[in-house]
């Protein structure tokens, strides 16, 4: 046997081999290396042979050690990056408002594990990236010791000298869907209510129980949806009973119905509203929290307004059949949301956001602009709960109004790309003030 036909069957002996342990059936080799035979590839005694290294490199597939009720395990994340500029309007005066610009760098990771589990049970996981509040930093005891990271954003700003940064715990629950129409879920979970940011910020992620029933009638044209929450707020507990021990609670309760009218025309309508219970009892220190990055009414202290808004949101979409630059169906969808506190008193309990949004970024390739005009008075909504980007002072919250303008490009399955702008300013300014600004977000986000 010359050198070359070694080196051959040496190839053709690994090829085998991978395809036997690539599909574990030793019928799958077998068959190759007949038909090599029958090519005149290889002899019957050199078939044999390499049918019998074959057994040896041939490996059973490997196993996870899980419970045998763990049906299903999956991994999923993001990472994005941004740029962010804040900038100040020249005519800003008065004291405490903002006059310098400020730029800087930041990332946000996820990474996050489900399981599926018999009886239809889900269990899930997930750290995120996050910074303690400057706030945190100078409690030094007290409540808010164990608070943690913000509950609005888990961006983390590049700095420090490269120095180490902090994971957090962004999501931990349990969830039980016993029926297509009914789901239960207990933990800190993602939000399941149809909000703008007007009123609940997207990255804030509520701890306690929740429950969705939903039922399709009229042909599973039309969805009527049930959306409840009871969130955990403040644990207040002192051993020597000085201070209050009334825990703090929040309740929201949403209905909408979604409706698909034609195949090109779809709407959807909902009414919500939430209540706190023991909101006196709201310690001034998660006020203090709340307060470095969310600019608006306390929930706490001497004159503090009661917060039981009702929220009205309403949207209508049609897709035509194609678009310039756009593959597939283009959504046009027109919407708008309104809340009122009655809780708080007149020219300052009410809210409203209308805006327009074309195409949409969920395919490859695909993209969305929306345009919104949002209106925030000091007390129409909860400044613990709304955006905290949109705002004045670099902070977010309400007293604020201004435009948004969102565009989104899908460049790649993994990834895509986003720009935010935002021109807001302060509802309420002392006569011969202003507080103004600019903000740009740009980011570059990859998500697996």
């Amino acid at each position: 046997m010359n050198q070359n036909t070694t080196w051959a069957k040496l190839a053709l002996s690994i090829f085998v081999s991978g395809v036997a342990a690539a599909s574990a059936q030793a019928q799958t080799s077998d068959a190759l290396l007949n038909k090599l035979v029958s090519k005149g590839i290889l002899t019957a005694d050199e078939a044999k042979a390499l049918a019998k290294e074959v057994v040896v490199v041939k490996s059973e597939p490997s196993k996870l050690g899980v419970a045998g009720w763990v049906s299903n395990l999956k991994l999923s994340g993001d990472f994005r990056g941004r740029y962010e500029g804040i900038y100040q309007h020249s005519g800003n005066s008065g004291a405490g408002n903002a006059i310098e610009d400020r730029t800087r760098l930041r990332y946000r990771l996820r990474f996050g594990v489900t399981a599926a589990l018999s009886d239809h049970f889900e269990a899930g996981l997930r750290l995120a990236s996050g910074e303690a509040s400057s706030a945190l930093n100078a409690a030094g005891t007290g409540i808010l010791g164990s608070i943690g990271g913000s509950p609005f954003s888990a961006n983390t700003t590049l700095g420090n000298d490269a120095s180490r940064k902090l994971i957090f715990v962004d999501l931990a629950y349990a969830k039980w869907t016993p029926a297509p129409l009914f789901q239960a879920e207990i933990g800190k979970m993602a939000s399941p209510f149809w909000f703008t940011d007007m009123v609940l910020d997207p990255d804030y992620n509520p701890e306690g129980v929740q429950e969705k029933f939903g039922y399709d009638i009229i042909n599973d044209k039309n969805h009527i949806g049930i959306t409840s929450g009871q969130y955990v707020i403040m644990e207040n507990y002192n051993a020597t009973g000085s201070g209050n021990n009334n825990d703090t609670y929040l309740f929201i309760n949403q209905l909408d119905w979604a409706a698909k009218w034609t195949p090109q025309l779809s709407s959807r309508l909902a009414v919500a509203m939430y209540n706190f219970k023991n909101q006196a009892d709201i310690s001034p220190d998660l006020e203090t929290f709340i307060g470095s990055s969310q600019r608006g009414t306390p929930a706490v202290g001497a004159g503090a307004e009661s917060f039981n808004p009702i929220i009205v949101r309403g949207e209508v979409t049609f897709t035509t059949p194609g678009f310039p630059g756009f593959q597939g169906g283009f959504p046009i969808s027109v919407g708008g949301e309104y809340a009122n506190n009655p809780g708080a008193g007149s020219h300052v309990n009410e809210a409203y956001n209308f805006g327009l949004t074309l195409g949409s970024n969920k395919a490859k390739g695909n993209w969305q602009v929306s345009y919104n005009y949002k209106n925030i008075e000091t007390a129409a909504v909860w400044r613990g709960l709304n955006d905290d980007d949109f705002g004045f002072n670099a902070g977010g919250g309400t007293d604020v109004r201004g435009h948004q303008i969102i565009g989104s490009y899908h460049a790649f399955d993994p990834f895509t790309i986003n720009v935010r702008y935002m021109r807001t300013e302060r509802i309420n300014n002392a006569p011969g003030t202003k507080a103004e600004q600019d903000r740009l977000m740009f980011d570059l986000v990859w998500a697996f």
